[in-house]
């Protein structure tokens, strides 16, 4: 997950995957993944847009997090 600000002064989030919320074996503790959760969560709430690599990771950004989906860009298109 990377942050950053555009020219224009939007908040923006990159997420590349989200696999580890779905997986059980990720390799995370559970203090780990708990905060990895918290903080991409966070970061996407606050976020104008979101950057994601396909559909899948849009997919899941908007059922593990509740934004709407017109805030998810898949990057590239």
């Amino acid at each position: 997950m990377r942050k950053y600000k555009d020219s224009e002064g939007r908040r923006i989030v990159e997420v590349d995957d989200l696999s580890y919320l779905g997986d059980r074996n990720h390799g995370y503790t559970w203090f780990q993944l708990h905060k990895k959760h918290h903080m991409t969560g966070w970061a996407v709430r606050k976020a104008d847009i979101v950057y994601v690599p396909d559909e899948t990771v849009a997919k899941d950004v908007v059922k593990y997090y509740l934004i709407p989906k017109d805030k998810v860009v898949i990057k590239g298109r």
